[in-house]
């Protein structure tokens, strides 16, 4: 019995130092876990977004666009006979930069001359035969009144020696009838008369005059269309013909661009459009030359543009003195200060890959990656126009080598 106790006893103290065994154990590996777990966080320092009162300086880009630039479209077909200017040649208006050659234009001057020639001549005829036929019918109508008036007095007198028994009733007849007769050939001439007064015998004849002079303007104009003139003055910016190049009716074969106006294109934001409103001129400056210049103010767009969510902003410069160069830029003025409250961020927080612009934000233990917009950069400090509301914690040191969703630990000041 004793020895049975004693068995027992020592079972019980076996089975406690392997319960307190195990649970060392246990208590070991988690503390080896933790430790393993805090060692694998990344180290990183964070910051706060900023919110900054930007007193931005009032200039604003604009493009220099040429006022106007027409294309020269070849109206006639043939081959190039003689190039007066090259590109970059100056033009005047209506000054002949190529010829066409006119041989087969001018061998259509015979045709249409003839045509003319022929169309005059009967028109000339019919209007002489017109006049003929009016006199003659005014002769035979003056004519035929006589014959009427000596009838009506033989008829008279007929009459008088028939109630006198002198004459008899058949001649009376007779008379009557030739009377009637003469009457109705008046009658007759009178209507050829008034037809000849109402209607226009000629028609036939001005018109075929009309077609043939039409034909020769046509010609006139055909003509000109193998002197290829500049459209307005400027300068040659295109223009690839040289002698000997067959050309076809409807080809662009140069560009005149005007250069002694230009034309400033510029995209407001809200801000600055604006101050745009009302002025009827802006200041602006060539940032090549430091030159200052004035523009007239000729389009404000009221509607900004959807995409761009800018409105657009036109002014018209002189440049007789071709200073401004089409292409170029210059800084336009404003008399205003613009202060802009924004959201900056240290420059070095910015994290750029595959042309997207992103930073890490901090929340718990991990980190979340953010897309991010940027604007202006001023001293270090980088404008964010969008991405971020001003409350994040985000990462200033350590984010080149961080993943989204990774583990961190932020390191004490």
């Amino acid at each position: 019995m004793s020895k049975m106790n004693n068995k027992k006893s020592l079972s019980i103290m076996m089975l406690t130092l392997l319960l307190v065994a195990s649970g060392c154990g246990v208590k070991q590996t988690e503390e080896k876990s933790a430790s393993s777990s805090l060692s694998a966080a990344k180290v990183v320092s964070v910051g706060t977004v900023q919110k900054v009162k930007w007193d931005e300086h009032t200039e604003l880009a604009a493009d220099v666009i040429p006022f106007l630039e027409l294309d020269v479209v070849v109206k006639a077909n043939g081959d190039v006979v003689n190039v007066n200017k090259r590109r970059g040649d100056t033009v005047s208006k209506d000054e002949t930069i190529m010829e066409i050659d006119k041989t087969d234009i001018l061998r259509e001057k015979e045709k249409v001359d003839a045509a003319l020639l022929s169309a005059t001549e009967q028109y000339d005829k019919a209007k002489k035969d017109l006049a003929d036929s009016k006199k003659e019918i005014e002769l035979s109508i003056a004519k035929t009144d006589l014959s009427v008036s000596d009838l009506e007095r033989d008829y008279a007198k007929l009459r008088n020696d028939y109630d006198q028994g002198l004459a008899e009733k058949n001649q009376i007849k007779l008379m009557e009838t030739k009377l009637n007769q003469v009457r109705l050939d008046l009658e007759l001439l009178h209507s050829k008369k008034n037809t000849l007064e109402t209607s226009n015998p000629l028609s036939q004849a001005e018109y075929q005059l009309k077609s043939a002079r039409i034909s020769q303007e046509n010609w006139q104009r055909s003509l000109s269309y193998y002197d290829v003139k500049a459209p307005i003055s400027g300068i040659l910016t295109y223009m690839p013909a040289e002698e000997g190049m067959t050309l076809q009716s409807g080809m662009q074969i140069a560009k005149v661009q005007q250069q002694n106006l230009v034309k400033l294109k510029a995209n407001l934001t809200e801000s600055y459009w604006l101050l745009a409103q009302g002025k009827n001129e802006l200041g602006f400056t060539n940032p090549s030359t430091g030159e200052s210049f004035t523009g007239k103010v000729i389009y404000v767009s009221s509607t900004a543009d959807l995409q761009t969510k800018t409105f657009e902003l036109q002014l018209q410069a002189d440049n007789s003195q071709g200073k401004l160069k089409p292409g170029t830029r210059v800084m336009l003025q404003f008399n205003e200060s613009l202060p802009n409250e924004s959201l900056t961020i240290p420059a070095d927080a910015i994290v750029s890959d595959n042309g997207q612009t992103f930073v890490f934000i901090v929340k718990g233990e991990k980190v979340e990656k953010r897309v991010v917009k940027t604007g202006k950069l001023k001293d270090n400090k980088q404008e964010i126009t969008s991405g971020l509301d001003g409350s994040e914690k985000l990462v200033t040191h350590g984010q080149l080598r961080l993943q989204d969703g990774e583990q961190v630990s932020i390191a004490q000041p």
